[in-house]
Formats: C-alpha cells, structure tokens, sequence
C-alpha cells in the first residue's frame, strides 16, 4: 500500500491517471493505495477506467482546482473510502467545479464537505455513481449529484445522509436520479430532488421535491418541507413537524396511511391524493380548505 499524490506533470500526457510519471512518487496507483488530489489545476483529462483498482481511500481536497471527468466519461476508481471538500488550512480555495466518479462495485463510505460552482451548466458539480448496495454518502455542503448526469444512467446506495454547516437550507444541493436503488435518505437541511424510490425517507430540515414516479415505502416529515410529486405511492406518511404539500403537480397520486401529529402540516387537492385509510393523530385534527 502506498500514497499517489497526482502532479499530472508528464509533457503531453499532463491529464492521463494511466500515466505512471503524473503521480508522486512514480507509478499508476494499485489495489489498496490512497490517491490524493490537492494543491494543483491539473484536469483529469484521460486513463478514466481504472475499474478493476479498489483503492483504501480517494482524498479530494478543496485546493485541487481542475476538473475530474468530461462530458461523457467518469473516473472509475473503486476506494472504500473517499472525502472530498476538505481544506484544513487558511484561506478559501475555490474547489473543482466537475468531479465525477464511477465507485463499480466497491463497498464506499463517500463524504462531502464541500465543493466548487459547477462547471457545467445545470449540472451538479460532483456527480457520483456506484453499484454496490453497501454504499453511503454524506453531505454536509456541496453539489452533488448520484446518477443524474444523463438519461438511463443507474446506482445503488444504501443509505444517502444530507446536512449543512452553516446554512441549513442552503449549503448543500443533492440530485438523486430515477435510476437510483436507493434504501434511506437522511434528511437534516439542504436542498434535494428525489426521482427514484426509496424504503425509507426521514425529513426534519431543509427542502426536498420528489418527481418521477418512485415510491416511497415510510416517508418522515418532522420538520423542513416536502414537496410531493412523485406518483409512486407513499404507503406510510408520518408528519409531526414541517409541512408537506402534495398541490404543486396534477398528477393523481396516493398515501396509504398517514399520521398527523401536533406541529405538523398537510396540504392536497382531495380530487388529485388518494388517502386509502382514514387520518390517524393522537392529537385533534383541524382541517381548513383554501
């Protein structure tokens, strides 16, 4: 096991992660290395598929300011652990504005710390993708986006965990696309956009919309708001706190079960949501239509 710091120095082959003499100290990484990106502008320009190397970890620190990936391809890196945004010095470093990463196959923790502004327009600035059903990424600021750079493409990820630091509606910005196989989404601030289905949702800030057509097996509202659109059925709907408005799509959608406690709020067209059963609450209920 070795570190790779990637220099991306080798004349003509400046942006190739293939190229043995861009890394410090020499050589492409192997299994088990940790490859750090940091204090440089040099774009990940080729050598994207490096799929069959799994490394211990993948380090992108906010001072590395060049691109990872173009319009088409991702980097493929399989790393059990990978950190992106850090900076632990002075200043403020402007970050990249495109990562992308393919994770394959391997079980990967991902956290994200931070970000720059997208490069490209209406696109998140890292945008992630990964099969294993193991994987968990957590946001605490930045752009991220998880298989929603373009039509068709698919992940899998366990669990999806999206805070803040300072800024609790706007430090973090997650996109995860409709072909996600998605398990739990953890929701503490930001803003998010859901397209696919997920077993269980929990929400207590920030903002998030659904759309599509995922269901949702337990969604938890306890604060923040959901903006529901998705037509996938909610079969559980529990809301104590926040709000969660079904009116903004004409879509004909619909909730199983839902349990409204004190503190929260309930807004729908009766003639577009279908509640199957009866509005459970250990409190009084008072609906008012507007």
């Amino acid at each position: 096991m070795a570190t790779k710091i990637w220099v991306g120095t080798d004349t003509g082959n400046e942006g190739d992660v293939a190229t043995a003499a861009n890394w410090s100290p020499s050589g492409v990484p192997t299994t088990a290395d940790d490859v750090v990106f940091e204090n440089s502008s040099q774009s990940v320009t080729e050598g994207f598929n490096q799929s069959t190397t799994v490394l211990s970890s993948l380090s992108i620190a906010q001072s590395y300011t060049g691109a990872i990936g173009d319009s088409d391809e991702y980097l493929e890196f399989g790393a059990s652990a990978v950190k992106i945004g850090h900076h632990y010095g002075t200043g403020s470093p402007a970050g990249s504005g495109r990562i992308k990463l393919d994770l394959g196959t391997a079980s990967s923790v991902v956290t994200v710390l931070n970000s720059g502004t997208p490069t490209d327009a209406n696109k998140n600035t890292i945008r992630l993708k990964a099969v294993s059903s193991s994987t968990e990424v957590h946001i605490t600021k930045g752009s991220v986006g998880i298989a929603s750079d373009a039509t068709g493409e698919t992940s899998t990820v366990k669990t999806i965990h999206i805070g803040y630091d300072t800024n609790k509606k706007n430090d973090a910005d997650l996109n995860v696309g409709p072909g996600v196989g998605l398990t739990n989404l953890y929701k503490t601030g930001g803003e998010s956009l859901l397209g696919c289905a997920a077993t269980l949702v929990e929400v207590s800030g920030g903002e998030l919309t659904t759309y599509g057509s995922g269901a949702v097996a337990t969604m938890t509202v306890t604060g923040g708001s959901v903006e529901s659109n998705s037509t996938g059925t909610i079969t559980a709907l529990n809301v104590s706190g926040g709000a969660v408005d079904f009116t903004k799509s004409p879509a004909a959608r619909t909730v199983t079960t839902v349990k409204l406690e004190a503190g929260g709020q309930l807004s729908y067209e009766p003639d577009v949501l279908t509640i199957t059963n009866k509005v459970d609450s250990d409190n009084k209920v008072t609906l008012l239509a507007t």
